[in-house]
């Protein structure tokens, strides 16, 4: 089993794992702060996948976000839940992150959406896919004309609504970096932005969505990397116009 086949089915096994204690997770409380959650669940998905990749793969290195900060040329990252906060409520919108990168270039990416049985995936140079079928970003050509999806940092997220509020159809919170960006690589948002983000948060969408036909870079327009920390996705019809909405928002001095 290659890697790309082997990831799939870990990231559906992990997800129903999940679906079983949705909106009820085990002993659920804060990691960094009171916004930040963490639960049982969060620390049994990536063990059964952190175990599942060492006896797979034993020479290579993990990256994950519950607490495994490894190294090397061969990695892979993991977010066993990204929307934890979403999950811990029993919301729709959370998913099972897993990348492999080679050389600090992500070259292979699975999200899998437990609660619409969807499973986003991509091999670098090998095109985009949902269950099997082809992915592309949409063909909208205005900022006016879009739908965008925005991540919660506290000191920009309110800000930038305000500024964009006029100029797009709507604006939406899904709560989950990976599936608010498969959600532009299948066309479904126009736009992403992750103002604060971690390599977990976001790796499998550095593959997935330029094999889409999107674009993907960090809040100045320079080449998104899995350390860039802040990430804009779109279907590059209106990305420098995005841009410049971004530049115009000043953040408040007293967040970090």
């Amino acid at each position: 089993m290659d890697r790309l086949d082997f990831a799939i089915k870990l990231s559906r096994d992990v997800g129903f794992y999940l679906l079983r204690y949705w909106g009820k997770a085990l002993n659920v409380r804060e990691k960094s702060s009171f916004q930040d959650l963490v639960s049982d669940c969060d620390l049994e998905a990536q063990r059964i996948i952190v175990e599942k990749i060492q006896k797979s793969y034993p020479n290579d290195s993990i990256l994950a976000e519950e607490g495994l900060f490894e190294t090397g040329n061969k990695i892979w990252i993991i977010d066993p839940i990204d929307g934890t906060m979403n999950y811990v409520h029993g919301l729709p919108s959370f998913g099972v992150a897993i990348a492999y990168a080679e050389n600090n270039e992500v070259v292979m990416g699975v999200i899998n959406d437990p609660i619409m049985g969807e499973t986003f995936y991509a091999l670098r140079g090998q095109g985009a896919f949902v269950n099997g079928e082809r992915i592309r970003v949409s063909q909208t050509g205005k900022l006016k004309n879009s739908i965008g999806n925005i991540g919660f940092y506290v000191g920009f997220t309110g800000k930038f609504i305000n500024a964009v509020e006029t100029r797009v159809r709507r604006i939406r919170m899904t709560g989950s970096a990976v599936i608010g960006g498969a959600y532009v690589a299948c066309g479904r948002f126009d736009f992403f932005i992750a103002r604060k983000a971690n390599p977990w948060d976001i790796a499998p969408l550095l593959v997935i969505m330029p094999e889409a036909g999107g674009v993907v870079t960090d809040i100045q327009g320079e080449r998104a990397t899995l350390n860039s920390g802040n990430y804009v996705f779109s279907n590059g019809l209106f990305h420098d116009e995005l841009l410049n909405v971004i530049s115009s928002v000043e953040e408040d001095s007293t967040v970090d």
